[in-house]
């Protein structure tokens, strides 16, 4: 599990990654491609390997310290809002590490002067400063050389300030490309979440359906059990081929439309058993759908309404059905009878759990329309073609 994290955590960062080691890549193989061009020009005639040496040795304190700011500075404060705190880290690590870098190079003016107090006391020579010297006119006054100033003093003025303006735009640039990067993940982790949500909400509404649709049927059995046992039987029957299409088809997200239609038979048929011939029932469904398909139970709940609003045991009455496909679009037509019972079809929780999955499912590629009239209730329903 670790390993998978690890590898899934590698393969995020691995983008920001490969910009940084481009970079700096190119920052090293400057002086050398310079120097190539040079030799091919006639310029020089050897590689100048031992330059282009010391021009890396003056790069490496700018890689140290991008290494503390990319793993350090900036995943610990400048991306947890500590601005202030970033701020003065970076400023009092570069102004460290340039000046801890400065005293120890071989260019330092102090260092310099030693050497060349050593090579002159070699060669038997007086080193310079040894003797006295007449003080200085007013007119004579020369600036100190480095080495003879206050520590402080250096820090604003000569190779240390361009150092630090390197660093700022080192540090610019890195944090510029993690906020990029960390934006990109962001949105793909918000994407995440909204799909998984999706997800979630898709299965939470489907077997809710479930349960109330066999509530129903259930309650179909029941009532038949009395009246005529050998319905009862057949109905069992019936029932068992719609479980059987619940519990191993209802699980993917699209199935066949045929399948689905072969379902909406199966239920038909059940309801056709339970009602007397004062109930006319009109079915039409397409016998080749080829490979077209939809989203499992989408139909059911709007023809379990129809059945279960729209029949009357006192009065004649009615419930078509009606599925095709024409071209790009899925067309499905429902009605039945009206006996005032309009407010439970509108809110009944088939009705409002459908509305619900064809907005998830389709976003506003698909198109619902309810007409309720005196007399009559009707379902239109048109979906986009998918395979």
């Amino acid at each position: 599990m670790k390993k998978a994290i690890s590898r899934t955590t590698f393969k995020r960062y691995l983008p920001e990654m490969m910009i940084y080691v481009a970079v700096w890549l190119i920052v090293l193989m400057v002086p050398v491609v310079n120097n190539f061009f040079e030799l091919l020009s006639g310029k020089v005639e050897v590689m100048r390997w031992k330059g282009i040496l010391l021009l890396w040795l003056n790069v490496l304190p700018f890689f140290l310290l991008f290494m503390v700011n990319n793993r350090v500075l900036a995943p610990f404060l400048f991306l947890k809002q500590k601005i202030v705190a970033y701020v003065l880290a970076a400023i009092l690590l570069s102004t460290v590490t340039f000046w801890v870098v400065g005293m120890i190079s071989p260019n330092h003016p102090g260092i310099q002067r030693q050497k060349v107090e050593q090579r002159m006391r070699e060669r038997g020579m007086d080193a310079p400063g040894s003797r006295e010297r007449p003080a200085p006119r007013h007119s004579d006054f020369q600036r100190p050389p480095f080495g003879d100033m206050p520590f402080f003093v250096p820090l604003f003025r000569g190779p240390f300030l361009g150092r630090m303006l390197i660093a700022l735009l080192m540090f610019s640039f890195n944090i510029a490309v993690k906020l990029f990067f960390k934006s990109m993940r962001d949105q793909e982790a918000m994407k995440e979440l909204e799909h998984n949500n999706l997800q979630t909400e898709l299965e939470y509404l489907k077997y809710q359906i479930n349960p109330h649709f066999f509530m129903n049927t259930l309650n179909n059995i029941h009532a038949l059990v009395d009246i005529d046992t050998e319905k009862a039987k057949q109905t069992i029957v019936e029932l068992s081929r719609l479980m059987r299409y619940v519990l191993y088809e209802a699980n993917n997200r699209t199935i066949l439309l045929a399948k689905e239609v072969q379902f909406l038979n199966h239920y038909v048929e059940l309801m056709r058993i339970r009602y007397t011939d004062k109930v006319r029932i009109d079915v039409s469904l397409p016998t080749d759908t080829g490979e077209v398909q939809v989203p499992p139970l989408l139909f059911v709940s709007f023809v379990e309404n129809a059945f279960k609003h729209g029949v009357s045991y006192q009065q004649v009455s009615f419930v078509s059905v009606c599925l095709q496909v024409m071209g790009d679009e899925v067309l499905f037509y429902c009605s039945n009878s009206n006996y005032n019972k309009s407010e439970d079809q509108h809110h009944g929780i088939g009705l409002d759990n459908i509305r619900k999955r064809l907005r998830l499912l389709f976003g506003d590629r698909y198109d619902l329309s309810i007409d309720e009239t005196a007399d009559c209730f009707k379902v239109q329903l048109s979906l986009p073609v998918s395979y």
